[in-house]
């Protein structure tokens, strides 16, 4: 830069004290100027400033003007078109491409520069909404390459500009290979630019953007899969905003007595009458259309049924693949908590609960109690007996008869858990309730030979059988919702602070009472402990019942009688505490995700029952949508939460909804959607 240049900017900067500073950047040279910040540029920029315009933003107009002068010096060749240089060879050049890192800086750059660009010149007549690269063989617009480089700030200014650029394609390809033509969100999906992917959704009709993930069925002469699979998105930990936003556009908002928008209209004043209603249009809907059918849909898009050719009845669906796990259940297995909380999920899972969750499950958790029954007598009373394999009388043949009933549901719930891990495989072994499942069923069955070869290791092996089937119970605590989010609390405070509480406990216990051992035998005069295995039930027995560990102090020697003290102290008064203070904040925690975890319980028995053979309830209890209103909403979503009281009124409740589903629901501006609708998606 010249010495008069930086002369003249020190006097600029000293007037505008309380303008924004330009960065350092900002003062060199830039790799996409070919020539330097001149004498010229410095003056521009000074006239910039003195209309009111902040000194960066007097230097991004001066910058966006040389390069359309540039773009004019050289012809208005499309392939130097500014818009087009800056999102096709800035972000391809050596300078980003070596250090990757930068390109957030670039891409706030180049959204600064479009939105002057934008409103230059150069997009009169709303150009760049229609504009094409002509060098790019497939035709790609500029809202394509933001798509494709994950450029999320040009993405909504593009989108906010020119909103019909959200509904071009490319260009089909035959040569080398065929290839259709594919919308900006396409490229964003296939790139997992998760943000922009959210977004461009969010930003389309909920018709465009369910269709992208529904079958194709065309005459049903030759159906085809839909173009992206949700179930890939899903499972793609990468892509959970992207999730949230399809569940999003599942959601319909409803406003009746509107009539209905049009393509096209037959006359100026019959647009202006019906967009004009639609300008009216309050903020809150009345209620909401929920679509069901892409979450319940198989890898192919494909729903279970099908509105028949005759009418509006619904006919099973030949083409779905009833094998294939539904997105539901994958939801609940993504760890995607907004995703499981969303209203679409919930009011899906309260339809199927419902319809056959409930029923199915509360007949199970009957038949599983009758069973309990049975073993209990068999057990209970078969111990009474000097020779259990002898059958005399009313009562032992009760006993037989429970015996058997017991031995053939045995062998259903093997059968029942071998389907389950036939169809579930690997995760099937990250569900640590299926272990006490195997363990009281082959228990029961270990009791048979070890009976009649007279073993009495046959009461041991009862007795745990008998404990860990009566344990099993607890997999029927989402009968109701009660059990259910107790049951999660109670395994949450087992699983965060017992656990931890037993670790510290096994080594100061242990620590203890080795050491106590030990100094007993060095006075050779206390009998009170046989053996080592007695010193460790009385220091147990000091946790569990509160007790000395000893009643006569007197024939310890001084060293046994600090350890025991030392040992009652670090236990009950300081670890006991700990946890009691432990287990009152974790109770506070578990209560917030407890619903959560229920809501995963409850999709994964409603999928467990749905893949259950002969009974088809995935085809048969199928739902395409449902109208939802504010007040069922209401009573779904609140009813369990944490931070709302019990009288509450209507009217508040309905209140929180709003606030919620205003967060979700994409308003209607008929500004922008009438041009973006009017582009057909399969053009």
């Amino acid at each position: 830069m010249k010495r008069e240049d930086q002369e003249l900017l020190e006097r600029a900067e000293e007037k505008e004290n309380n303008e924004e500073k330009p960065e350092n950047e900002i003062h060199k040279q830039d790799d996409f100027f070919e020539d330097e910040f001149d004498r010229e540029f410095w003056v521009k920029v000074r006239q910039k400033q003195s209309e009111g315009l902040s000194w960066s933003s007097a230097m991004n107009e001066v910058r966006v003007q040389r390069l359309i002068q540039k773009y004019k010096d050289n012809g208005e060749l499309d392939s130097e078109d500014p818009a087009l240089v800056m999102l096709k060879t800035w972000p391809t050049s050596k300078r980003y491409k070596d250090n990757p890192d930068k390109l957030l800086g670039l891409e706030q750059l180049i959204s600064k520069f479009l939105v002057i660009l934008l409103e230059s010149e150069l997009n009169s007549g709303n150009r760049y909404e229609t504009f094409r690269d002509a060098d790019d063989k497939t035709g790609k617009t500029l809202l394509h390459y933001a798509a494709q480089l994950g450029f999320l700030h040009v993405t909504k200014t593009l989108v906010k500009k020119c909103p019909g650029l959200l509904a071009l394609k490319t260009k089909a390809q035959l040569k080398p290979e065929k290839k259709r033509g594919m919308l900006p969100i396409e490229l964003a999906l296939i790139a997992e630019n998760d943000e922009v992917a959210a977004y461009m959704i969010r930003m389309m009709w909920h018709e465009r953007v369910q269709s992208l993930f529904s079958w194709r069925p065309g005459d049903m002469t030759n159906p085809q899969p839909s173009f992206f699979s949700f179930k890939t998105i899903v499972k793609n930990p990468k892509m959970k905003k992207t999730v949230v936003a399809v569940l999003d556009q599942m959601v319909n908002p409803h406003w009746p007595h509107l009539p209905k928008r049009k393509d096209e209209y037959d006359n100026d004043d019959e647009e202006e009458g019906i967009e004009g209603a639609w300008t009216t249009i309050p903020d809150d809907p009345l209620d909401y259309h929920f679509y069901y059918h892409i979450l319940d849909g198989d890898e192919g898009g494909r729903p279970p049924k099908i509105v028949s050719s005759e009418g509006h009845k619904q006919t099973d669906n030949e083409y779905f693949n009833q094998r294939d796990k539904s997105c539901l259940h994958l939801i609940a297995k993504s760890n995607n908590k907004e995703a499981l909380q969303h209203p679409v999920v919930r009011m899906l899972i309260k339809t199927k609960w419902n319809r056959f969750g409930h029923w199915f499950l509360s007949l199970h958790a009957a038949l599983y109690v009758i069973f309990l029954l049975f073993l209990s007598y068999s057990l209970i009373y078969g111990s009474t007996k000097l020779d259990p394999t002898q059958y005399k009388g009313a009562a032992d043949s009760l006993r037989g008869i429970c015996e058997v009933f017991t031995l053939f549901m045995v062998v259903f719930y093997i059968c029942e858990e071998i389907n389950q891990m036939r169809k579930e495989r690997h995760s099937y072994f990250k569900e640590w309730m299926n272990l006490f499942d195997w363990l009281g069923l082959v228990l029961i069955l270990c009791i048979i030979p070890l009976r009649y070869t007279d073993n009495k290791a046959q009461w041991k092996v009862a007795s745990l059988a008998f404990l860990f089937n009566f344990l099993r119970i607890f997999k029927f605590s989402c009968v109701t919702r009660t059990t259910g989010l107790y049951t999660k609390t109670l395994a949450k405070i087992i699983q965060r602070d017992v656990t931890r509480f037993m670790a510290v406990f096994v080594v100061v216990f242990l620590s203890f009472c080795g050491a106590l051992f030990l100094s007993v035998q060095s006075s050779k005069q206390n009998q009170q402990f046989r053996g080592f295995e007695d010193v460790l039930l009385s220091g147990f027995r000091a946790l569990s019942e509160q007790q000395p560990i000893a009643e006569d102090y007197s024939t310890f020697n001084w060293l046994s009688i600090l350890l025991m003290l030392s040992y009652m102290g670090t236990v009950i008064v300081i670890l006991l505490n700990i946890l009691i203070a432990q287990m009152s904040t974790t109770y506070t925690q578990a209560k917030k995700v407890a619903r959560l975890e229920y809501d995963v319980d409850r999709i994964s028995l409603l999928t467990r029952m749905e893949r259950f053979p002969f009974l088809n309830l995935r085809v048969k209890y199928y739902k395409e949508g449902d109208w939802i209103s504010e007040m069922k909403l209401a009573k779904e979503l609140l009813e369990f939460t944490e931070d709302r009281h019990h009288w509450e009124s209507v009217e508040e409740k309905l209140d929180a909804i709003r606030d919620m589903m205003r967060k979700m629901v994409k308003q209607m501006r008929p500004d922008r959607e009438q041009r973006a609708v009017s582009r057909d998606i399969s053009e």
